[in-house]
């Protein structure tokens, strides 16, 4: 199968076989997090399904090579469970298995892929010029990149407010980024001025890309660009471990908003290309 998303991509370039959310890590850190979990195994394919509010909830799933009798056996296995929502995997998008088992398409999940490959300059030309002018400034203020885990105590101050201000659903504590940082494929990426975080960029490592997931620029420090230098420079390391792609996670073009619409601007900026997770309901 060879689909294709927006710019070219193919399911076979950026679906992510091994991605954080169906890690085995993952689902021992929520447990201690009091999240009820269940996980489901075929063969080399798991599903890993954690319980919200109103039912049950599987996140970029499931892992392993996509295989139709696999996903017969998965779902048969949660069927017990009801009000069950599956972001899943694209290649694991079989509407006929999921039609079978009770599942119905429920639109998609956009998220933003940047191809993190190639020089500064190659990197820096497929941006959009806004942002590569960005880029180049905070290159010139003479950040250092710094990863490492104990600048949380710097950085949470300052993202939590701009999580309040936002009203944020995503919000994370920093007792629970702690603990998530203290997993093997979680990263604090910061942009550094003296003794002061400028940005900061929680990421999760995945099979192909390294996923921004909880990111803030400190007010002193956003006229010199800051988390363009954090993205920037995040997306040298994912292609220094072999990663292909930075994914600047969800991005909605509806434009339901303004600060909808910044949001994507900035993360567009960047030269990505808008991909999406299909999500089925039963």
């Amino acid at each position: 199968m060879r689909v294709e998303n927006r710019a070219g991509i193919t399911v076979e370039d950026f679906h992510d076989y091994r991605d954080f959310h169906q890690d085995g890590e993952r689902m021992r850190f929520l447990r201690r997090q009091g999240v009820d979990v269940r996980r489901f195994a075929a063969g080399d394919a798991a599903m890993l399904l954690e319980k919200a509010e109103d039912g049950w909830f599987m996140w970029k799933g499931p892992s392993g090579v996509p295989d139709a009798g696999a996903l017969r056996r998965l779902l048969a296995d949660c069927a017990s469970l009801t009000g069950v929502t599956l972001v899943l995997q694209p290649g694991w998008e079989m509407p006929d298995v999921l039609a079978a088992a009770g599942f119905r398409a429920a639109g998609r999940f956009g998220t933003l892929l940047v191809d993190a490959r190639g020089s500064d300059e190659e990197l820096l030309a497929r941006m959009r010029p806004s942002t590569r002018s960005r880029v180049r400034r905070a290159l010139r203020s003479g950040f250092a990149f710094i990863e490492d885990p104990g600048l949380l105590g710097r950085f949470h101050p300052f993202y939590a407010d701009a999580m309040r201000t936002a009203d944020s659903p995503d919000f994370a504590s920093e007792e629970y980024l702690r603990e998530l940082l203290e997993l093997p494929r979680v990263r604090l990426f910061s942009a550094v001025s003296g003794p002061e975080v400028a940005a900061g960029s929680v990421c999760l490592v995945n099979g192909t890309s390294v996923e921004a997931r909880y990111v803030a620029t400190n007010p002193e420090f956003r006229a010199q660009a800051a988390l363009n230098f954090v993205h920037f420079r995040t997306m040298k390391w994912a292609a220094e471990h072999g990663k292909r792609y930075l994914d600047l996670s969800g991005i909605d073009t509806d434009g339901t908003s303004e600060k909808t619409r910044l949001i994507n601007r900035f993360k567009l900026g960047f030269g990505g290309s808008e991909c999406g997770y299909p999500v089925y309901c039963r």
